[in-house]
């Protein structure tokens, strides 16, 4: 059993190419994070055009990964079997686009720090940095969306929201405990956009403003399947 931490830079939001991929190999012992192999990163021909937005963010360019090898020559070991990052889902999306159909369990961090920390005003992986280890983000966070250096970003806050979880009474002690703690997870308790961010899900369902709200949460094509059952439990149950 293998557990990657992984990252990807990618050519924009729709039907994302992937031009540099990075993993670190962990696993989790006493909800320590033991590092088995240390962060390596690999650039990509995506075979199509990077995005202004994203180039803004990776400062990746065309000509950058022009002579790479293509995306879809990225593997996946059939061996891994967790694979840990923030918003892991989208770079799971980045893989399947490349070709790769191995399936791994997902943990996400996002979600993670989503529910350990309904309110904090971001939950993006530099914001929780600074939340965590200020110190650190002060002297690196200018690296940060360098696939590399967001390996070792997560590695940090993935230990911080352990700690944090641990110290709530759940328990996380090893990568199996992680993964059904982050599925738990991923179902949201508050809401983290729109008017109502912050707010408890279960409360907004007890006024007809916030149930109405939910409800058309619901009718919209692009509302996330966790999200989605989140809502339909806090109103089925008022």
């Amino acid at each position: 059993m293998t557990t990657y931490i992984l990252d990807t830079e990618t050519t924009g939001l729709v039907e994302p190419h992937m031009t540099e991929a990075a993993y670190s190999i962990v696993d989790i012992s006493d909800g320590n994070i033991i590092v088995l192999q240390e962060p390596r990163a690999k650039r990509f021909n995506p075979l199509k055009e990077i995005s202004l937005g994203s180039m803004a963010i990776s400062h990746i360019c065309d000509e950058d990964v022009a002579d790479e090898p293509p995306h879809t020559d990225f593997r996946l070991p059939s061996s891994v079997e967790y694979l840990i990052g923030h918003n892991i889902v989208f770079d799971m999306a980045v893989l399947k686009n490349a070709g790769v159909t191995h399936s791994p369990n997902l943990i996400c961090t996002n979600a993670m720090a989503n529910y350990l920390l309904p309110t904090l005003e971001s939950h993006k992986l530099v914001s929780l940095l600074y939340h965590f280890h200020r110190d650190i983000a002060r002297a690196q966070a200018r690296d940060a969306h360098a696939a590399i250096a967001d390996i070792y970003f997560t590695e940090l806050v993935l230990g911080s929201l352990i700690d944090l979880a641990n110290s709530q009474g759940h328990e996380i002690s090893d990568v199996e405990s992680l993964y059904e703690f982050s599925e738990m997870a991923r179902i949201p308790t508050h809401l983290s956009f729109g008017k109502h961010k912050g707010e408890a899900i279960a409360d907004l369902a007890t006024s007809s403003e916030g149930a109405g709200y939910l409800k058309w949460l619901l009718k919209q094509d692009s509302v996330d399947p966790y999200l989605a059952q989140a809502c339909q439990q806090a109103l089925e149950s008022v």
